[in-house]
């Protein structure tokens, strides 16, 4: 098995392999690690938006707001749905942020959701409900099992880049059409 010396994640994105048992919860997700080391790994799925705009999640917390927000909630992950995780440019940080690289920091505290609503936010920012988490050692093995593979971490593709298109963007920068590749193989 690979160990996490070999494999550092944190920072990079994942794709599910595709295969010929059927689609899978992760089927053409998009997963920004942001942390990976020997108690687990979690990462937040950056190219599912939901049918949620932010200022009706906000008016759902009871959280004041100040202008419209029409930004979509997207959904991070299967694991504790009910929770907010804002993953974030490096130009507004607060005190319990994690920095995941220089420029992408992920944040969960109550401050920093009532800052977005009130129009104190960073420049660039996801919201999502929900991670996507592995045990220890859990995410070596399935990458062991080519189960994803990996990509850098582009600031630029997180934040700037639509949803819809971000897959089609990792393809067109490694060259070849990622949701083309299959764990499965087989004899001529």
């Amino acid at each position: 098995m690979i160990s996490i010396d070999e494999q550092d994640l944190k920072g990079k994105i994942l794709f599910f392999m595709p295969s010929e048992e059927g689609p899978s919860y992760f089927t053409d997700s998009l997963i920004y690690m942001c942390d990976h080391n020997e108690h687990g790994s979690f990462g937040l799925i950056i190219n599912r938006p939901l049918n949620l705009n932010l200022s009706d999640l906000f008016q759902g917390m009871k959280i004041e707001t100040i202008g419209e927000n029409n930004s979509q909630a997207f959904l991070g992950g299967p694991v504790n749905p009910g929770a907010i995780f804002i993953l974030h440019t490096s130009d507004k940080i607060w005190k319990n942020s994690l920095k995941v690289t220089d420029e992408v920091f992920m944040s969960t505290d109550y401050e920093a959701i009532e800052d977005i609503a009130r129009g104190n936010r960073p420049e660039y920012y996801i919201l999502t409900l929900g991670y996507t988490g592995w045990g220890p050692e859990q995410l070596n093995g399935e990458i062991s099992d080519n189960a994803w593979i990996s990509f850098s971490g582009d600031r630029h593709l997180i934040f700037e880049v639509d949803p819809a298109d971000q897959i089609n963007e990792i393809s067109n920068n490694v060259g070849y059409d990622i949701r083309m590749i299959s764990t499965d193989y087989g004899n001529a």
